[in-house]
């Protein structure tokens, strides 16, 4: 069965067909989709590690809500925050996390498999 040749994201040049007996490794390839997205991920929440020093996301979110400076000033508005803040801090957290390990899990995989390897048929 022919499937389409597969390349990577905009950047070098085309991967090199495999040799007789290989076929590409299309796990490679979905993981690699999947790092690119949790990426844009972290672009779109300014969760990038790049963006470490800056004023974390979790306090522009809550500003102005609980504390003495706040627009509304209560237990609950308190409670509220440090609510928010928390969320927000895990879900960035656990983003750069995934994204660590699903890159590392793309990096570890070969481009190219023996044609009878499960990875070869990944996702057809």
């Amino acid at each position: 069965m022919s499937y389409p040749t597969p390349s990577p994201s905009p950047g070098p040049s085309p991967i090199a067909p495999p040799a007789d007996g290989e076929e590409y490794n299309y796990k490679k390839f979905a993981l690699k989709k999947v790092v690119d997205a949790l990426e844009q991920a972290q672009d779109d929440l300014d969760a990038d590690p790049a963006t470490e020093g800056m004023t974390p996301k979790s306090t522009l979110l809550t500003e102005g809500l609980g504390g003495t400076e706040s627009v509304w000033q209560s237990p609950l508005a308190d409670t509220m925050h440090d609510t928010v803040v928390g969320v927000v801090d895990s879900m960035i957290s656990n983003l750069r996390n995934a994204t660590v390990e699903v890159s590392s899990d793309w990096e570890g995989e070969p481009t190219y498999v023996d044609e009878d390897d499960y990875r070869a048929k990944w996702g057809q």
